[in-house]
């Protein structure tokens, strides 16, 4: 007579759930291309809404920022260059923003999460939970640069890009918590039988 276990492990079914977990953490890999944050000046103008792989890769100032701050910017480089300088004491390129490749990481991380799911359920949720806490960790850096840059009048809000991202990770999480319980149920009526 076979064992609970050995039954799991030929089911069909169990199996093809093992090998989509993966998916919600691809997704989530495209969900980064949606804005990351919006940046507003004031309470309603919203002055960028740059993505995950624009702050990755370096953001050009000139390029990210909508007008009217974009004219801003150039009418503050065109007449008085000197006043760029205090951005310059935080973000030593600006108005060009220097890449953050560690964000490169939570990129890994999340394939690794896709990866493991077909592995090793606890891998994939270990990974995948934190890939997440990196992704909203560096989003409250953001808030505190600008802040200690003494630019409050910029509100830094998440975007649709790490909402959708978190959605889908949590997902993948619930997906790996049924992957890791159902052998235990299975076990356990098994037992009682």
């Amino acid at each position: 007579m076979a064992t609970a276990a050995e039954e799991l492990k030929s089911d069909k079914r169990f199996k093809l759930f093992r090998k989509i977990i993966s998916v919600p953490y691809l997704l989530a890999l495209l969900g980064l291309l949606m804005p990351l944050m919006t940046v507003s000046c004031g309470d309603t103008q919203v002055i960028a809404e740059p993505s995950f792989y624009e702050i990755a890769s370096g953001l050009d100032m000139h390029e990210a920022l909508k007008e009217p701050a974009k004219g801003y910017l150039e009418k503050m480089e065109q007449s008085n260059p000197k006043s760029l300088e205090r951005f310059k004491e935080s973000l030593p390129g600006f108005p060009q923003l220097e890449p953050v490749p560690y964000l490169f990481g939570i990129v890994g991380a999340l394939v690794l999460a896709a990866a493991f799911a077909w592995f090793t359920a606890l891998g994939s949720l270990t990974m995948g939970m934190l890939s997440m806490f990196a992704l909203w960790a560096f989003f409250s850096q953001i808030g505190r640069a600008c802040v200690n840059m003494g630019m409050q009048v910029l509100h830094v809000e998440p975007g649709a890009g790490i909402y959708a991202a978190s959605v889908l990770i949590l997902i993948g999480t619930a997906m790996n918590l049924a992957a890791i319980i159902r052998p235990i149920i299975v076990e356990f009526k098994a037992k009682r039988k």
